[in-house]
């Protein structure tokens, strides 16, 4: 008799949760009675038709140093109480998915404590950024997963010559962002974020540059955010109240858009790939940024830009983001955006290997681990 085999999937971002709703999707056609527990979201809760995560995503998303710092009581309990449960478990694979601080330190965990020893199996979906800051993390990649399964092209590379499995396989966003291309004279997208400390920092920025603008705008909302709930957001980080007209739901909602202002992360290449126009903004704590200033060892933050090794996009971070800097760049750009459509095909020459990446890392995972 086949073993049904147990899996536990992790995700702390909605980008994460996306990932983890495709493996788990792709992952039933090996193991099709597998027992799946997540913590997650939307995404692996519509994976698993309807079946809730043990610890929900709103509770895991934080970002920066000082905003995690104020909640280490919360995430030190949360870590005890998967630990306790995995020990007692003991599933056949765990699936850590981005969410980097947190994971590497439950991989650590899982390998002193005798349970990968045992026969649990782990992998990191989406590389640390090691590349760019702390490069010592390879470290811990190498001794405590099994694998890592890289997201961007460059990565795969620099991992295997540290001696860690790590295949590419391209990146997920090609599957599910087609490109649109921008419509002419249509409206400016506002995407803000995903997380609470970016929302709060972006959205009054982001509403000030598109009034300076002039021009019609929609709101761009993460699809783990409920309508009612960001409409309370909006509110409250703008002043104004915004209906739902006003507001389109996901990156694939872009359709009609001219032009794009973006916070920082996987929406700039998601944007990219639409082929929609944009420039890239930034705003953090000052104790964050000035950390991670320190610590930075990379001329870009967006994924774009990073992939291409070029400044394709305007990026505006700290002090820079700011309303009337992001209007002049948005106003430059609507007038010629020539150079980031022709960059914008080589970025996506550079993820599209001509195969469903999810779909490969499922089957990769089910035959070699």
């Amino acid at each position: 008799m086949i073993k049904q085999k147990k899996i536990f999937v992790l995700a702390g971002e909605a980008s994460g949760d996306v990932l983890g709703s495709e493996f788990i999707k792709y992952s039933k056609n090996n193991w099709p009675k597998a027992e799946f527990i997540f913590w997650g979201g939307k995404g692996m809760t519509e994976a698993l038709e309807g079946q809730k995560p043990q610890v929900d995503l709103n509770e895991l998303s934080l970002m920066g140093f000082f905003e995690v710092a104020r909640h280490i009581p919360r995430v030190l309990k949360q870590e005890k109480k998967l630990k306790i449960f995995l020990s007692k478990w003991k599933p056949d694979l765990i699936v850590c998915i981005d969410y980097q601080t947190f994971n590497i330190r439950l991989a650590r965990w899982a390998t002193i404590s005798g349970l990968r020893k045992s026969g649990t199996k782990l992998i990191q979906i989406v590389s640390p950024q090691f590349w760019a800051w702390r490069p010592g993390r390879v470290v811990g990649l190498r001794k405590y997963t099994d694998a890592v399964i890289p997201l961007l092209p460059f990565e795969s590379e620099l991992l295997s010559k540290e001696g860690i499995d790590a295949p590419y396989f391209g990146h997920p966003a090609i599957q599910r962002v087609k490109k649109i291309n921008a419509t002419k004279g249509g409206w400016l997208a506002l995407l803000p974020g995903s997380r609470k400390q970016e929302l709060s920092k972006h959205i009054p920025i982001f509403f000030k540059t598109a009034i300076k603008l002039k021009k019609s705008f929609k709101w761009v909302r993460p699809e783990h955010i409920g309508e009612e709930e960001y409409i309370k957001i909006l509110r409250k980080y703008s002043g104004k109240s915004f209906d739902s007209d006003q507001i389109v739901i996901g990156v694939n909602a872009l359709e009609g858009a001219e032009i794009a202002l973006v916070s920082s992360g996987t929406a700039t290449l998601e944007t990219a790939l639409r082929g929609i126009p944009q420039v890239v903004a930034y705003k953090t704590s000052w104790f964050t940024y000035l950390i991670a200033k320190f610590f930075i060892r990379v001329d870009h933050i967006s994924l774009v830009n990073l992939i291409l090794k070029d400044k394709v996009v305007k990026e505006f971070i700290q002090n820079s983001c700011n309303s009337k800097a992001l209007f002049l760049a948005l106003e430059k750009l609507l007038n010629d955006n020539s150079k980031q459509k022709i960059s914008y095909e080589k970025l996506r020459l550079k993820l599209d290997l001509n195969q469903n990446p999810m779909l490969s890392v499922a089957n990769y995972v089910a035959n070699n681990l």
